[in-house]
């Protein structure tokens, strides 16, 4: 998911300026669905822009105890596949919050077209300024935001304020591990000036220190095993209906993700933490 309002990730978002809508709808009417009443389930492959897609969402949404009418606020929803996904099964009422303006744009038009316009509120800002008021939700979701952050405390901070007393931020991101450079690019920035991994010690000490106290926190292995636990069956193909279509190097990205992970430069956390 896209983040920030720092310059480099900024601009890594911005890319080429192309609208992601007409792209992601020729994808559906190409494999045969329908562009007008979108299913949720056709988009997975490509609204789901996180390591482990619909089946990370699934996992940190079922240790977050998402309830039925719960307020949450998605930090850089992106195009709001996991936006859409808390409020069509969950029944929460979302508000995605995405500072880019062309995946805002398509995130609220795919929204409409999946009948969720009046769960799902699309909004601008960044992790950093978040257009809420204080103490308003129940639940902060994160995945793959984080990593955009240039800071880490500003981030903490307002996830906080935002955050009702006992209320959950459900955080999936990737977290360094060792002390190797990446390898680049990767899925989120093209080089160095617009990655902001942190290690998993700084991120728990971050939101420790900012009033939150981690009640799941998972790292590599046990998010792993945690996401294995769900099943998720895309109902079109990923090569049809997937971020290969937006993102014409998105194999070696991907690649270079699964490098990273594999040489113990990277890892991923997935941690529940609850307002105290």
């Amino acid at each position: 998911m896209s983040e920030m309002r720092d310059d480099a990730p900024l601009r890594y978002y911005d890319g080429d300026g192309v609208d992601p809508l007409p792209v992601v709808l020729d994808a559906l009417r190409e494999s045969g669905r329908d562009a007008e009443r979108v299913e949720i389930d056709d988009l997975a492959g490509i609204d789901e822009f996180h390591a482990l897609g619909r089946p990370a969402t699934m996992a940190l949404a079922e240790l977050a105890g998402v309830e039925r009418g719960a307020a949450v606020i998605d930090v850089g929803a992106g195009l709001g596949g996991p936006a859409r996904f808390l409020a069509s099964r969950y029944g929460a009422r979302v508000t995605a919050v995405e500072p880019t303006r062309r995946f805002r744009d398509a995130c609220a038009e795919l929204t409409r077209r999946a009948g969720l316009a009046e769960l799902v509120r699309t909004v601008d800002g960044t992790a950093t300024e978040l257009p809420v008021p204080d103490a308003s939700m129940d639940v902060a979701w994160m995945q793959a935001v984080a990593i955009s952050v240039r800071d880490k405390r500003a981030m903490a901070d307002e996830l906080r304020r935002v955050l009702r007393l006992d209320g959950r931020l459900a955080f999936f991101d990737s977290f360094a591990r060792g002390e190797g450079e990446l390898h680049f690019p990767v899925p989120w920035a093209d080089g160095p000036e617009a990655s902001f991994v942190a290690t998993a010690d700084e991120l728990r000490s971050v939101f420790e220190a900012v009033g939150f106290k981690p009640v799941v926190w998972n790292e590599q292995e046990g998010a792993f095993a945690e996401i294995a636990q769900r099943s998720f069956t895309p109902t079109v193909d990923p090569a049809q209906v997937g971020l290969g279509r937006l993102m014409p190097d998105f194999e070696q990205r991907m690649g270079n993700l699964g490098r990273n992970i594999a040489e113990g430069r990277l890892g991923l956390l997935q941690a529940i933490l609850r307002a105290i």
